[in-house]
């Protein structure tokens, strides 16, 4: 089964969830709080989140998509971001690997 992840606003997030990377909350420059990538949410993790002011966190869920819809999405979001772009010099490095990197976010 395949696995899509989004981020969410800590005030959406439930018991049960599990986080799609590490959730790291840091007050006043220093980490303050790490929960581990595949933890799944508890009431107590819920209420750390909170009391460590964290605001959003990276939630992994089932990919209910058939192929066919993936392949659509997928080009859907590449002809959108080359749309974005189109007006770039993609001949520049830090520009080209933004490029690649927003390419790769929006076709996960």
């Amino acid at each position: 089964m395949r696995i899509r992840q989004r981020f969410i606003p800590v005030e959406e997030a439930c018991v049960g969830m599990v986080l799609g990377v590490a959730a790291n909350a840091v007050e006043r420059g220093l980490l303050s709080l790490t929960l581990p990538a595949s933890h799944v949410l508890t009431e107590a993790s819920l209420g750390q989140l909170v009391a460590h002011h964290a605001e959003f966190i990276q939630i992994e869920y089932p990919d209910q998509r058939t192929d066919e819809a993936v392949a659509d999405d997928v080009a859907v979001a590449a002809r959108r971001v080359l749309e974005i772009f189109e007006d770039a010099d993609l001949t520049e490095p830090t520009l080209a690997a933004l490029f690649e990197q927003v390419l790769a976010y929006r076709s996960a």
